[in-house]
């Protein structure tokens, strides 16, 4: 009961309602502030009453006996669908017909198909003996149910009837600190998704061996889950984006399979004919529907030769771009290169990080950009996604704990972020480090990396507290043996007082919207993007998959969740001058959680037990679509 009282007061600005301003009291833990919004309202809050000044307002108190009769609580209210299909006025790029005249000369697309007993045959260095030899280490005790491609039905009426309206005592002044706060007409909102996490059918029409897909491959004695069968999108796609257009989603944020693009995942080899015909097929249906796509090139699913700390990545990289965008390149806007590469370089089975790699990724994701920019002429828009949780001081009086937070924030997005946003170094907090087998940047890298991303892109899904270790962050950091070596910060989200920050997931997310200004607050103004993405954002509540089907599609936490994380990103832009240019809901259903489905981040239920996988929206979906509606400038 008390987690419902709190989680009220999330959701109605009440008692977890953020301080003016997003830096901390403590004065070494600030940034510069952005420059200042321009408001067209400035809501004016009444003063609390005092000893002195009494509270105003007096209610009576009076008995009565009235005729009985029972009110009706719940309208019926249907979603309202995109218009469709959506038009393009502008294109981004020159359609493949002209484009194709930019790529490599000699250039081979075929088709593949798996046959494990090809192995044999001598039919050369791409043929389908070496493409069956890629899988030869991978097999899966899991096939896919069905290999055809489903054709979208219309979404029954009954299933776009919204939930009951969410409950506010005061209706018309539950939101007057916000009221007048409008998000532009060209905000970008919708919902995101990875290819590996939902198509399944790794193994079909072509697609080549991932680096995930090794998750819960046999003999997998430990019981993983394996990507195969996944939500079977691969299939399903035109349904699912019908879906989304039923509920009036305009954005669809996915990514795209490297491997099904470029099986053999290197540079040169032949293209896969059925993954280019199925992705264009993707944004079409996506654009028949009204719907716009984002596209993210590698969401973690690099090919399984060619980690990031391979030398070939970087041309690797540009070679499978080149193929999408030449292709692609007229009908999208936004792109992403990689997806949280800043958590990508850990060897999480030994612990150990792979220096090696952030040159490479800051060199392919550079070659990327420039090519489109230049020489495919691009005038779409590019970012690379990072993954941050901000780190909050534990104790603000505390300068240790405010280095601890600094730092942190140093390694997980200043490695990265300087090159890229501001053309500086590698931090100094990383560079001195024992053990970081970093090289410091030169000067000709820096110019060639610096300006490479059109605007911040992060998944913020929460954010918790750091503090120096036992025996301190120097000691640590001239350790490499040290456990907490090489962040040499410790992370929680207990407050110094023994309470959470918030409402736990089943992971790592928290319901802490009092952060969420600081979260926008620290990359706007120490990075000074042109514009902020929140490109993920979502909550797992705790064991739902553990819940019947009716409970999990009333997920008030999720919902809860959105809607405070949201309203204190209007305070963003609004109270702190942040250019926040939108927000994407992860995830559109629930996936693969990379070896688990019981992680479920989902604004939809998938049923794996039909033999369908039948789709169903949560409430959540319905709250995430209208708070966008209210607050989107008509």
């Amino acid at each position: 009961m008390a987690q419902l009282i709190v989680l009220s007061a999330i959701y109605f600005g009440a008692a977890l309602a953020s301080p003016p301003g997003y830096g901390w009291s403590h004065s070494s833990y600030s940034w510069p502030q952005g420059g200042q919004w321009n408001s067209h309202c400035s809501p004016v809050s009444a003063a609390e009453p005092t000893a002195t000044s009494p509270a105003t307002c007096s209610a009576t108190r009076t008995t009565s006996y009235r005729p009985w009769s029972y009110t009706v609580e719940t309208t019926l209210r249907y979603a309202t669908a995109l218009p469709s299909p959506l038009t393009l006025t502008t294109t981004y790029a020159p359609p493949y017909s002209q484009a194709s005249t930019l790529l490599p000369t000699g250039l081979t697309t075929t088709s593949y198909s798996l046959n494990r007993n090809a192995t044999t045959s001598n039919d050369g260095q791409y043929g389908q003996s070496a493409y069956a030899a890629l899988w030869a280490a991978i097999s899966y005790n899991t096939s896919v149910p069905f290999t055809t491609t489903a054709s979208a039905t219309p979404v029954a009426s009954s299933e776009l009837v919204y939930p009951p309206a969410l409950y506010t005592p005061c209706p018309s002044s539950a939101d007057a600190c916000i009221s007048c706060y409008k998000l532009p007409k060209d905000f970008v909102w919708g919902v995101a998704r990875s290819a590996f996490q939902i198509e399944g059918g790794l193994q079909e029409d072509g697609r080549g061996p991932g680096a995930l897909d090794v998750n819960g491959a046999l003999p997998n004695t430990d019981d993983l889950a394996n990507g195969e069968v996944a939500n079977m999108n691969y299939y399903l796609y035109k349904q699912d984006i019908a879906r989304l257009a039923a509920l009036g989603l305009p954005y669809y944020s996915f990514s795209i399979s490297w491997t099904r693009i470029v099986p053999f995942g290197t540079a040169g080899s032949p293209i896969n004919k059925a993954g280019l015909d199925h992705y264009d097929d993707v944004i079409n249906t996506c654009l028949q529907y009204g719907i716009k796509p984002i596209v993210t090139l590698v969401h973690v699913d690099l090919p399984l030769a060619i980690p990031y700390q391979n030398p070939e990545f970087p041309d690797a990289l540009l070679y499978y771009a080149k193929q999408v965008m030449t292709h692609y390149g007229d009908r999208v806007e936004y792109w992403a290169t990689l997806n949280e590469p800043n958590i990508g370089y850990q060897n999480y089975t030994t612990g150990a990080y792979i220096w090696d790699a952030v040159p490479n990724v800051l060199n392919g994701h550079a070659q990327v950009y420039h090519w489109y920019k230049e020489v495919l002429k691009g005038t779409g828009q590019i970012t690379i996604k990072f993954a941050n949780n901000l780190a909050v001081p534990l104790d603000s009086t505390n300068p240790d704990d405010t280095r601890a937070a600094l730092r942190y924030q140093d390694f997980i997005l200043g490695v990265m972020g300087n090159p890229i946003f501001l053309g500086t170094q590698y931090p100094s907090e990383v560079l001195s480090t024992a053990g970081v087998n970093l090289t410091a940047l030169t000067a000709s890298e820096l110019a060639y990396i610096n300006g490479t991303s059109d605007f911040w892109s992060s998944d913020p899904y929460t954010a918790g507290f750091a503090t120096s270790p036992p025996n301190g962050i120097d000691a640590c950091a001239a350790n490499i043996t040290d456990p907490n070596n090489p962040y040499c910060v410790i992370n929680t989200n207990v407050q110094k007082d023994g309470w959470l920050n918030g409402q736990a997931s089943f992971a790592y997310a928290y319901i802490a919207p009092q952060y969420v200004r600081q979260q926008l607050g620290y990359v706007w103004d120490v990075y000074k993007p042109k514009g902020v993405l929140i490109a993920e954002f979502g909550f797992n509540p705790y064991m739902e998959f553990t819940k019947t089907v009716e409970a999990q599609l009333y997920d008030l936490e999720r919902t809860y969740y959105y809607q405070a994380f949201l309203r204190e990103t209007l305070k963003s832009i609004y109270e702190d001058g942040v250019n926040v240019i939108g927000a994407l809901g992860w995830s559109f259903a629930d996936n693969d959680e990379f070896t688990s489905y019981d992680q479920q981040y989902g604004l939809q239920h998938v049923n794996r037990t039909n033999g369908l996988f039948t789709r169903s929206f949560k409430r959540s979906i319905f709250d995430f679509v209208d708070f966008f509606h209210e607050y989107v400038e008509k």
